[in-house]
């Protein structure tokens, strides 16, 4: 299915603030935050719409990256 501009927008926002809580809670910088996230194997998951993934917190999905970044860490 295509996305429309807006669409494509708000994820980008989303994506944004996701970086932005990532690097807060590594204490790393945005750059090193954003390599994470388009790195991560839920970030295909959550841009095509699997499980509606998109729909989760700001919060919680960065949790889920930092958890699938660094399996060991609780």
């Amino acid at each position: 299915m295509a996305m429309n501009n807006a669409t494509r927008i708000l994820r980008d926002m989303k994506y944004a603030r996701i970086i932005e809580l990532i690097a807060t809670k590594l204490h790393i910088s945005l750059e090193e935050a954003m390599d994470m996230l388009y790195s991560s194997p839920l970030f295909e998951i959550i841009d095509d719409g699997t499980a509606e993934l998109i729909c989760r917190s700001d919060i919680y999905l960065a949790d889920e990256i930092i958890r699938a970044h660094n399996p060991q860490q609780k």
